[in-house]
Parts: structure tokens; C-alpha cells; sequence
């Protein structure tokens, strides 16, 4: 063969093999990139979902709480409004909430709800503790006529045991509408049992006297409080 011609065959050959070892190196580079690439976007995918899942997670908590606070308000309102005398119910009403921060009548943080019309005085609304239950503790929350007469008691919480401390609660009865008209002075505060003019439910002696004894000392409460010392709250 022509001396030139295995000369130029030799070059290209190598030339070509040179070729295609480079392009096998650039192969590996961009798959190599290929690959970083692709698991950058699938940690910076997975971090976007995870993101996305903790928003709506806390989103629905959120929304959750405003809801259970809602009902909370709605439940309480309802539960004040039931309780006042007639005559303190109504669009011109105006409800003026007080915090009583601590009584040995009554416990500490209850409410005193004030219902007034042109000034003058329409009911009171009052939550109060006992710790004489079987479970403690039992809150109750009770209406008042203007003169200070109970209008309409009920319990507000309690951890009664069920099927006979929780009875006195008016969705198992009316035992409680016995303390209605009483004032401080109208009645001797106890349970028959015990000497007193109230009645008691049998295998609830406990829970019936205290329901009886905590309104007695709510009713004291209302008859001595100061509204000067008293600090103003929010009507939820």
C-alpha cells in the first residue's frame, strides 16, 4: 500500500478513536449532571409536598380551634340567655361582664354577668365552683332577678359520675328548679337530710347538697361584691 496512504488511514483512525472517547466521557459528565439534577428536584419536590401538607395541617388546626371556640361562645351565649329573667332578654339589652379573681364564695377567675337597660339594672348572670361534689371541680351558672332572687340555676361543668352525681344536671330532670324565687333570707340552704328545705336525689346526696350549698354561697356573693374592684371581661 501507498506509504501516504497508510499514513493518512493511520491518522484518522486514531483521530476517530480519539472522537469517540471524548464523547463517551461528555456522556458520562452529562448524565452524571443528569443525574444530580434529578435528585435535587425530587428532594426540592419532596420538601414542596411536605411544606404543602404541614400548611393544610396547621391551616385545618386553626381553623378547628375557631370553630371549637365559636361553638364555645354560641353554647355560652345561649346558655346566658336561657338563664336571665324575661325582662333582660332582648336586642336592647346591654350584658356587662365582670371577672371575680378570687372568693371564698365562689372560687377563683368566675364571671359576673351584668343585664341592664337604660341604666337600670335587668339580671345577673354568675358562674361559680364547689369543690363539695364528688368530682371538683362542679361549676354552675345561675340567673338572678334584679332584687337577687335565683331565677334559673344549672350546671356549667362537671365530672359528676354518671347515672347518679350527674342527675341534678337538667338534662336528667328539673332538681334544680327547686332553688328558683329563693333569695339569701327565703330558705334554710341545705337538703332535707341534713335539716334543710331542699330536696336530694337518692344515691346523690353529695352532688344534690352541693348544688344546693354552692348557690347559697353564689347568692352571698351577689349580695356583697363590690363592682368597683371588680375587673371588666369581654362578653364571648
Amino acid at each position: 500500500m501507498n506509504k501516504n496512504l497508510e499514513t493518512v488511514l493511520d491518522t484518522n483512525t486514531n483521530d476517530t478513536g480519539s472522537t469517540n472517547t471524548g464523547n463517551d466521557k461528555n456522556k458520562k459528565k452529562k448524565y452524571k449532571y443528569s443525574r444530580t439534577a434529578r435528585a435535587i428536584l425530587s428532594g426540592l419536590s419532596l420538601a414542596f409536598v411536605a411544606s404543602l401538607c404541614v400548611g393544610m395541617i396547621m391551616y385545618t388546626s386553626e381553623s378547628t380551634e375557631q370553630m371549637r371556640e365559636n361553638n364555645r361562645a354560641n353554647s355560652l351565649k345561649a346558655k346566658i340567655n336561657s338563664l336571665l329573667p324575661d325582662d333582660a332578654r332582648g336586642d336592647n339589652i346591654r350584658l356587662t361582664c365582670y371577672t371575680i379573681q378570687k372568693s371564698k364564695n365562689v372560687g377563683h377567675n368566675q364571671k359576673l354577668y351584668i343585664a341592664s337597660k337604660d341604666l337600670e339594672i335587668k339580671g345577673y348572670i354568675m358562674t361559680y365552683s364547689t369543690s363539695l361534689g364528688y368530682s371538683d371541680p362542679l361549676v354552675m351558672i345561675a340567673g338572678f332577678t334584679p332584687d337577687k332572687k335565683v331565677y334559673k340555676a344549672d350546671i356549667y361543668f362537671s365530672q359528676e359520675t354518671p347515672g347518679l352525681g350527674d342527675k341534678v344536671d337538667r338534662d336528667h330532670g328539673n332538681f334544680l328548679d327547686q332553688l328558683s324565687g329563693h333569695s339569701l333570707l327565703t330558705a334554710n340552704w341545705d337538703v332535707k337530710k341534713n335539716g334543710g328545705d331542699f330536696d336530694f336525689i337518692t344515691g346523690s346526696t353529695v352532688t344534690s347538697r352541693a348544688t344546693v350549698i354552692a348557690t347559697y354561697q353564689a347568692l352571698k356573693e351577689l349580695n356583697s361584691f363590690d363592682i368597683r374592684s371588680l375587673k371588666k371581661c369581654k362578653v364571648k
